[in-house]
């Protein structure tokens, strides 16, 4: 059985990139979907200009459907 699991803190202050190699910007926050357990937005820093959807502070959030970690960056689809 392969272990999945993932703390937080390897996943926050990352850089996020599509998986066509896309910057997206670096994880600030992580929005968990505590029915499921299952990670349902990333929070990007305030700088980030690729979504409409942005929280109070002006950060960027984006839907993930699927999330791989790489050594150097999370690699996300959307």
């Amino acid at each position: 059985m392969t272990d999945s699991r993932v703390f937080i803190s390897e996943i926050a202050g990352k850089m996020a990139v599509s998986k066509d190699g896309q910057l997206l910007g670096p994880i600030e926050d992580i929005v968990i979907d505590t029915s499921s357990g299952l990670v349902k937005y990333l929070v990007l820093g305030p700088s980030t200009k690729i979504s409409d959807m942005v929280d109070d502070m002006g950060r960027a959030v984006i839907t993930v459907k699927k999330m791989q970690l790489d050594q150097d960056y999370i690699i996300v689809t959307q």
